[in-house]
């Protein structure tokens, strides 16, 4: 009898367990209202890119980061230091024609700790989520993927 009650305790503890994961509220929301989790990067390089509209050169480097989001393993996230409200984060995306998801809302404030003093600033992250490296100043797809590709020699 007791074997049976645990195992039907166990049945619940899993089954509500993966019930509110699966309800459970995203850790990111962009600025399309695209929900996601830092897990599903997992595999992959992930770039976070800190911008702001003012910020000439974080505009100047916004198509190299297009390109890098559109390769193959990688993907760009993009947070825009200003923090604005929905709507002008919009029409910033829009304007500057930014291909790659902008954050608006985190449930973790994950992001909020990497907030740089300095922009544009670029953080390099490993297929495990791991940060392997900070890029201040404008990037290019060819710097940032030189820095995966240091960042992975030096794993080896």
């Amino acid at each position: 009898m007791k074997i049976k009650q645990r195992l039907t305790q166990l049945t619940l503890v899993l089954f509500c367990t993966g019930l509110l994961s699966a309800c459970g509220q995203p850790e990111f929301v962009d600025a399309e209202g695209n929900s996601f989790d830092w897990q599903d990067y997992k595999g992959q390089w992930l770039v976070v890119n800190f911008w702001a509209e003012w910020c000439a050169p974080c505009l100047e480097e916004t198509p190299e980061l297009n390109r890098l989001h559109s390769a193959e393993n990688q993907s760009v996230l993009g947070v825009n230091f200003d923090r604005p409200e929905l709507a002008e984060l919009q029409r910033q995306v829009s304007t500057l024609a930014v291909k790659f998801p902008v954050i608006y809302s985190e449930k973790k404030q994950r992001l909020k700790e990497l907030t740089p003093q300095v922009l544009p600033t670029t953080y390099v992250f490993d297929q495990q989520g791991e940060l392997l490296k900070t890029l201040v100043g404008p990037q290019t797809q060819q710097s940032i993927e030189a820095a995966m590709k240091k960042s992975q020699e030096n794993i080896h």
